[in-house]
């Protein structure tokens, strides 16, 4: 009986391979056809590549959680943001003040268990507040016609990749999570903005200014609001990541020229949306996901020394994200046990 179920069990699996393979090729043609305009455009107009990539980011990774609704709106939400946070740049309370507001936000959806649907937006945004893209030229002149742009781009690119991606990979819905304690995803979205936002803060003010927002992705990379600090998901999260930079740095060390390296980006994006699309475990499409944004953001740097600084910055982050979750779980002991305490003394009396 074993054996006829071991049998049966092998053209089942080869199956699902095969279907796998078809959805990975499917993934490789909608990211070639989603970059062959964006390409061609960036030889007419400087800086396009840089910006479409949020718009072609927030995007996939909306349309993943929900569909082109979703995906839409989150695309159209980054540009609004993004343009407010470069309007706001010298301004670094009001832009902690939004990144708090973010926070909050992710919160809200989280309890309502669709807080992936708007992930994008906490993490996206700090990039545009520590480093405006540039369009038209570089450094960029912050005048009307550069907002614009910077609108028409991101949302324009967000539709097309929108509009491949449906054709190529067909519907997605937006699936709602159970929420066991719904305190618990605003308390610790709130507590996420507040990191995030002193997080900004120093970065932007004090002599700490390289790459910060790689503290945020981490923090929001790691969250888990309905079941706060799971420690096996945040060990397997972080050691995708952490092989990811181990990945750069071998290949960085073997002597791999870092225009070369810029270009392996692709192949590992397409990886880890291909893992992504077909539930792959976290660490590896995270592994990947990692190896494509550090190569993608090489320009102009050593490899090698953003490698290591983007994983200094990532210990901070889980560091923090530790603590986020550890000071809900101290908050919401605290609110426990008052209550507990009113209980009783009415109980007493």
């Amino acid at each position: 009986m074993q054996g006829a179920k071991g049998v049966a069990s092998t053209p089942a699996r080869s199956v699902v391979q095969r279907q796998h393979a078809v959805l990975g090729l499917k993934v490789l043609a909608g990211l070639l056809i989603i970059a062959a305009p964006i390409a061609l455009a960036s030889l007419a107009v400087p800086g396009v590549f840089g910006v479409a990539f949020f718009g072609v980011l927030a995007a996939t990774f909306g349309w993943i959680s929900g569909g082109p609704r979703i995906g839409a709106a989150v695309v159209l939400s980054l540009s609004v943001l993004g343009v407010v946070a470069i309007m706001l740049r010298e301004n670094p309370v009001v832009l902690a003040a939004i990144l708090l507001l973010l926070g909050v936000a992710y919160g809200l959806a989280a309890r309502r268990g669709v807080g992936k649907a708007v992930l994008q937006l906490p993490i996206l945004v700090p990039y545009f507040m520590m480093s405006p893209p540039p369009l038209f030229s570089a450094p960029p002149a912050f005048d009307a016609a550069y907002f614009i742009g910077v609108l028409v781009v991101v949302n324009a690119t967000g539709a097309w990749a929108i509009l491949v991606l449906h054709l190529a990979l067909g519907k997605r819905e937006l699936a709602a999570l159970s929420v066991p304690d719904p305190r618990v995803p605003v308390l610790y979205g709130t507590v996420l903005g507040l990191i995030s936002a002193l997080v900004m803060l120093l970065g932007t003010t004090t002599g700490v200014k390289s790459h910060w927002v790689w503290v945020t992705l981490t923090l929001y990379v790691l969250a888990d609001p309905t079941q706060l600090l799971t420690p096996k998901r945040m060990l397997g999260r972080l050691m995708g990541t952490f092989a990811g930079f181990a990945a750069v740095a071998l290949m960085a060390l073997f002597g791999i020229p870092d225009p070369v390296l810029q270009v392996l980006a692709f192949p590992a994006l397409w990886l880890c949306l291909t893992f992504l699309v077909i539930h792959k475990p976290y660490w590896e499409y995270s592994l990947f996901l990692t190896i494509s944004v550090v190569l993608m953001n090489s320009r102009g740097i050593s490899t090698l020394l953003l490698d290591a600084e983007r994983f200094a910055f990532t210990l901070v982050g889980a560091g923090l994200a530790a603590l986020a979750a550890v000071t809900v779980h101290w908050i919401l002991d605290r609110k426990t046990q008052s209550t507990q305490s009113q209980h009783d003394t009415i109980s007493a009396h």
